[in-house]
């Protein structure tokens, strides 16, 4: 737990010192993410205030489920996570951005 923790904090960390290195047109929460590793570490980022079914799907699911190659769990619990009514749009438009880099990473 204590690891989930610090790993969370490091990963929020970066986005918000990446944040304000870039164009200020977008912020890098706002911005599609272009591989799935990003997809994953802005959707980590985005969950932290969701509510615990959906990180509890995150981590259990998504986040598992891609670090052993289960690509079909992983899918399960984004589908999930998408129909959370917690979820604002910024979260849902992110969720479906990462559901389709996970397809293209099971495909591919």
């Amino acid at each position: 737990m204590k690891k989930n923790i610090s790993l969370l904090s490091l990963i929020i960390g970066t986005v918000l010192a990446l944040g304000g290195a870039g164009c200020h047109h977008q912020s890098a929460a706002s911005a599609a993410p272009k591989t799935l590793d990003e997809g994953i570490a802005q959707l980590q980022a985005m969950l932290v205030n969701a509510s615990p079914q959906a990180q509890s799907n995150f981590y259990n699911g998504v986040s598992t489920g891609i670090r052993y190659g289960n690509y079909a769990k992983a899918t399960a619990s984004l589908q999930q996570i998408a129909s959370d009514a917690s979820l604002n749009d910024q979260q849902k438009k992110l969720v479906s951005d990462v559901s389709d880099l996970l397809k293209q990473a099971a495909s591919g």
